[in-house]
């Protein structure tokens, strides 16, 4: 029965990644508003100043866009082989529950730091589901 649990929150840690992803390809297809003359000018340089990096000539918004897709893909393919792999042996589930519990950790460290409220919350659900199949996992094995 406890590995059954396991399975479950491993399962639903996966598709509570997969879901973060989507969530956050939203922000990909909108584009913000500046609400006064300052934000429309910071968005003006942050989309228009490019600067020079190892010979590449980048703005700063190319960087946050380009986080940001790298973000979104890596929670829809960490996901999606979580998916993939919920059937495999208890054994192999909780290192990978291990490895995502340890992965999420440093995640959403970083997101209380530097990001806003509904990612930090995902991100922290995530790493819940795969906390407790990980202990629910390893005592289905002892």
């Amino acid at each position: 029965m406890t590995e059954k649990w396991g399975r479950r929150l491993f399962m639903a840690g996966a598709v509570a990644l997969i879901i973060l992803g989507f969530v956050h390809s939203v922000s990909l297809f909108e584009k913000p508003v500046p609400a006064n003359a300052t934000e429309r000018q910071l968005a003006e340089l942050m989309a228009g100043y490019r600067f020079n990096i190892l010979g590449s000539t980048r703005t700063m918004d190319n960087f946050l866009h380009g986080f940001s897709i790298s973000f979104m893909l890596s929670a829809i393919g960490l996901g999606a082989l979580d998916l993939v792999l919920c059937r495999e042996r208890p054994a192999l589930l909780k290192r990978i529950a291990l490895i995502n519990t340890v992965w999420l950790a440093a995640m959403t460290v970083t997101s209380l730091r530097y990001f806003f409220a509904i990612p930090t919350a995902f991100l922290a659900a995530a790493l819940l589901l795969f906390e407790l199949a990980w202990m629910t996992l390893s005592k289905a094995e002892s």
